[in-house]
């Protein structure tokens, strides 16, 4: 793939990201784009850090990576055409961002920069207090490298316990190219095992075997394979997170005195194929279509020690390949042998048989399509006819996900707002401590109408945020005055869940509605629709409320809107203000 190549279709996928996302422009895709598939974070978590302020001291999105310990300042830079990938990074550009940085880690910002970017910061800062995390700088671009590091390195006198890194065109290059592609690509045809030790077979109920191998071997897989070896529910999960390794299989791996234990102190590898084939002496194994379930931080950690040239030879590692074509199969074995992950949990629960009553009841009563797993719609439906022949011309709004509705659910039904926010890893986790029986109960026979309910409800409070974000981007235009009366409502960037929490007390109040009625719960779908006055009444009314405690609290050291809309007590709070006014609001 050349150059142009590569810059064409990269760019097409940002406009892609930005239409999915409903991004404001294209460098926020940039940065979507990296944070989901090179730092491995959430896609939405990255898009509520992108720095909003036109003037935000150089600085476009603060990340949190809390799989890796990383508190990460972005300066990103798009171009316009292929010719001007040639150019160089502007050294002014480094120097400005730089000196906001110094500004934000040293300086007394605490009123002088907008509101939203505070809060940004007053986060980082308490993070950076714990003093688990280390600092980054990333500079993100479709240009070359700057040609002088002289800002980096007068920056770095003062701060070098801060990393800079620079990923620029040719490094996007190389890692759509060799990484990312791969990653979406189908599984190798065929890889092959010299088998060790330990062949013991069982054809029955599933064709198996399980035998061990050397890790130069699985380090060479994955060497020729990258990404492609693993399912892609893995792939999605785990990403390239091989800076998260275990640090114990590396050190392991690479130790004279504990290298030949290795087999011992390590679970080994779970693969699924199309095919197990051996060969007539028993010595090779041979896997058709073969996808790692189970093992990708033992992979990860035996390559980096073999690129580094330290794995050594007696390290071994068993094997368990499982031939079948049952997906139902393939993804339970993969949730039983592996440790839990938010992400992954929502494929693997997709086919339980409240996701598909759920999903069959929405579609067939109310023509909705709520996606059990990621993809789903654009599997069923490839073409934007075959779309609009499913769920006519307004489709794109009649589609959404078990998540996000379970989210509005979360909040709405539950009473867990700050927990649907930050804790969504917990919505399909089957265990005690998550929510997945309390969210999908059996006996709960409107399941189907409160999700569907909610979920609109939600959509309704998204697109207000999305209003009023374009007022606060505007604010800076603005006399003092009207900057104020904008920013006073800057909670609505983040209090979307708490929001819909107090609704459901209005709607009962306000309309009449039983949310225990099935006709009762799709009329106020209708209502939501129809952006009818009482909807927008209660809406009113509940942000100048929360505006009015918000203006009281904020001033208590150590607020600032993301630690108050994440903390679970925060919502008892909010309906105890709530109820002083408003005798219908129930306690918790």
């Amino acid at each position: 793939m050349d150059e142009k190549i590569f810059f064409d279709r990269f760019c097409s996928s940002l406009q892609n990201m930005k239409k999915l996302y409903e991004l404001d422009t294209l460098h926020d895709a940039l940065i979507l784009w990296f944070g989901e598939y090179y730092l491995s974070l959430d896609p939405n978590e990255v898009k509520d850090r992108i720095v909003i302020d036109s003037h935000a001291e150089g600085i476009d999105a603060i990340l949190i990576d809390q799989e890796n310990f990383r508190l990460i300042f972005i300066q990103a830079k798009l171009v316009n055409d292929f010719d001007s990938t040639t150019k160089n990074f502007p050294e002014n550009d480094i120097k400005l961002t730089l000196q906001g940085i110094r500004f934000l880690l040293r300086g007394d910002y605490k009123g002088k920069i907008t509101p939203e970017l505070e809060n940004l910061v007053d986060e980082y800062h308490e993070l950076d207090r714990t003093a688990e995390y280390m600092t980054s700088v990333l500079f993100l671009t479709l240009k070359r490298k700057p040609i002088n590091n002289k800002y980096i390195e007068d920056f770095k006198k003062d701060f070098s316990q801060v990393d800079i890194e620079f990923f620029d065109f040719e490094w996007f290059y190389n890692f759509y190219k060799n990484t990312y592609l791969t990653m979406m690509a189908s599984p190798p045809e065929s890889i092959s095992f010299e088998v060790v030790s330990g062949l013991l077979k069982k054809d029955n109920p599933q064709k198996s075997r399980v035998f061990t191998c050397r890790g130069k071997e699985i380090a060479r897989i994955y060497s020729e394979y990258k990404e492609r070896i693993f399912q892609q529910n893995v792939r999605y999960s785990l990403g390239l997170r091989s800076k998260s390794i275990n640090r114990q299989i590396l050190e392991t791996a690479e130790d004279n005195a504990r290298s030949l234990n290795f087999w011992y102190f390590n679970n080994g590898i779970t693969i699924v194929c199309k095919k197990i084939i051996e060969a007539t002496s028993g010595k090779v194994i041979s896997l058709e279509n073969a996808q790692i379930i189970n093992g990708a931080q033992t992979t990860y950690g035996l390559h980096e020690a073999y690129i580094k040239g330290d794995l050594k030879e007696n390290v071994e590692v068993l094997i368990k390949a499982i031939q079948t074509d049952d997906r139902n199969f393939i993804e339970n074995v993969t949730l039983y042998t592996n440790s839990q992950n938010a992400i992954r949990l929502r494929d693997l629960c997709s086919n339980d048989p409240i996701q598909l009553k759920i999903q069959k009841i929405i579609l067939e009563s109310y023509q909705y399509f709520m996606e059990r797993k990621r993809g789903e719609f654009d599997s069923l439906y490839p073409t934007i006819d075959a779309k609009r022949k499913f769920l006519g011309k307004d489709w794109n709004v009649r589609v959404f996900s078990n998540e996000n509705a379970s989210q509005a659910f979360l909040a709405m039904f539950l009473d867990k707002p700050a927990q649907a926010k930050t804790e969504k890893g917990r919505i399909f986790l089957k265990d005690n401590v998550g929510f997945y029986y309390d969210i999908f109960d059996e006996k709960d026979s409107l399941l189907a109408e409160k999700f569907l309910m909610s979920w609109k409800l939600l959509q309704y409070i998204e697109e207000q945020k999305k209003d009023y974000k374009n007022k606060y981007k505007s604010a800076e235009k603005c006399t003092e005055e009207e900057k104020n009366e904008i920013y006073k409502y800057d909670f609505l960037l983040h209090s979307e869940y708490f929001i819909i929490n107090i609704f459901k007390d209005f709607l009962k109040e306000k309309t009449g509605k039983n949310l225990s009625s099935k006709d009762d719960l799709v009329n106020l779908v209708t209502e939501i629709d129809a952006n009818s006055d009482v909807i927008k009444e209660i809406y009113e009314t509940i942000k100048n409320e929360l505006a009015e405690y918000i203006n009281k609290i904020k001033t208590h050291p150590g607020y600032y809107h993301n630690k108050f809309f994440k903390n679970e007590k925060s919502i008892g709070l909010i309906r105890n203000f709530f109820k002083q006014k408003y005798s219908f609001v129930d306690d918790l």
